[in-house]
């Protein structure tokens, strides 16, 4: 994959971890969803069960679409002033375990 095409598919991935914010907690990215979104895609593409976050969910076809994204970047996004930029979640960092649970 070429570099603008990573990008683009990083910019894909970031803003779909961003609408899910949206949905969940009314803000365009809530602090932690660089760790919380992906482990809850986690969760809920393994049990095959909606994740409940916030006032949403992360069900399991927002997370196979995520995941695949993330697959193809061998990384997941993060907000960064300048947009989105590569992130790895894993290990989540017990703080943000803690909150997802």
């Amino acid at each position: 994959m070429d570099d603008a095409t990573r990008n683009a598919v990083l910019q894909l991935l970031g803003n779909a971890m961003s609408d899910i914010s949206e949905e969940c907690w009314c803000a365009g990215w809530s602090g932690g969803s660089e760790y919380h979104i992906p482990e809850l895609c986690r969760r809920a593409v393994e049990s095959g069960r909606s994740q409940l976050w916030g006032h949403g969910e992360v069900t399991p076809e927002q997370a196979r679409g995520l995941l695949y994204l993330a697959e193809q970047l061998g990384c997941w996004a993060n907000w960064d002033t300048a947009g989105y930029a590569a992130h790895q979640p894993f290990p989540i960092p017990p703080e943000h375990l803690a909150a997802v649970d």
